[in-house]
């Protein structure tokens, strides 16, 4: 059986930076589950793929928001970002059950604990992070922003919510499968630096939000110029007054998440406007081991329930 070192894993804490040698992060993960090495957790992923494009990287896996803030500061401001991930599952139905009623336990938390994220914790994580650090890029990403980046029904308060990013603070909202939005993002971030010991600032930061595909972000309405081929979708607030409009809003997202070859989306909100990039086309399966063959992947699965635990990418393209 092999014996496998603490810095086999990403770091969590400032002692395991520090085995590795390293002084400074270059991005540091927050995520609303218990950090497994897992291709289930994306939070792990993200950082696997990061960590294959040379990238120093940190998670810090349930941080503590009702004290000090002590987890949010440990690890100091990393050199491009701060990426934040709810978890796997959207945090309400992790904690609520239909009836919304609390659950007495988190399955994605050591021991079941219920208590261990916070509602909403792509907001509370950013808010934090924000006050904190408030010229470090914050970037979203998880099923929880994912499925709020327009305005969305909360079943929770039982009304139309607008996005995720007035209430965050966020500079950028990765949706769906991030691994090459993710990717592109780094090598646009170090383009734009002068050196590799360089930080990396908001201001900066905001000259390449509008590049990326299958990203959302805010912008002011004066400064927005929409292209011709764009969708614009009803203002959060005439959605507010009238259902159908978000209805018709709703249908226009599903099918432009689905499209080949999608249009960019745009959305009003007060003085600002919601810009939803096109998503990727999907990757076909060949493309998607390649692009993985130099990361170590712990395990890998073909087949729903079929594991290949401890493959590297280049022996697993053998066994294709």
């Amino acid at each position: 059986m092999k014996d496998f070192r603490l810095t086999d894993w990403l770091p969590t804490t400032k002692k395991e930076v520090e085995l590795r040698g390293w002084n400074e992060l270059d991005v540091i993960l927050f995520s609303g589950d218990a950090y497994v090495d897992h291709p289930s957790f994306g939070a792990a992923v993200i950082g696997r793929i990061l960590e294959a494009e040379g990238l120093k990287i940190a998670i810090v896996p349930q941080p503590n928001w009702r004290d000090d803030l002590r987890d949010f500061k440990k690890l100091g401001r990393p050199r491009l970002f701060f990426g934040i991930s709810a978890g796997s599952m959207d945090s309400m139905v992790n904690k609520y059950t239909a009836n919304k009623r609390l659950r007495s336990e988190d399955a994605y938390t050591p021991d079941g604990r219920p208590d261990m994220r916070p509602e909403y914790p792509s907001i509370v994580y950013s808010q934090i992070l924000k006050k904190l650090y408030p010229d470090a890029p914050v970037i979203l990403g998880g099923i929880e922003a994912s499925m709020r980046r327009l305005s969305h029904y909360d079943y929770w308060q039982d009304k139309v919510q607008k996005s995720i990013l007035c209430d965050s603070g966020a500079d950028l909202l990765i949706y769906g499968m991030g691994e090459k939005p993710i990717v592109e993002l780094i090598r646009k971030m170090k383009n734009l630096l002068p050196t590799e010991q360089a930080t990396l600032t908001t201001n900066e930061f905001k000259t390449i939000v509008g590049t990326i595909p299958q990203t959302a972000y805010l912008c002011r309405a004066a400064e927005w110029t929409a292209a011709e081929e764009d969708i614009q979708l009803y203002s959060h607030e005439e959605c507010l007054a009238d259902k159908k409009k978000q209805a018709s809003n709703f249908r226009h997202i599903e099918e432009e998440s689905n499209k080949y070859a999608a249009s960019r989306i745009t959305q009003a909100v007060g003085n600002k406007v919601v810009v939803v990039n096109p998503p990727y086309p999907p990757m076909i399966l060949l493309s998607r081991f390649m692009w993985m063959k130099n990361s170590t992947i712990r395990s890998i699965c073909l087949i729903p329930g079929c594991l290949i635990p401890n493959t590297k990418g280049r022996e697993f393209l053998r066994m294709i």
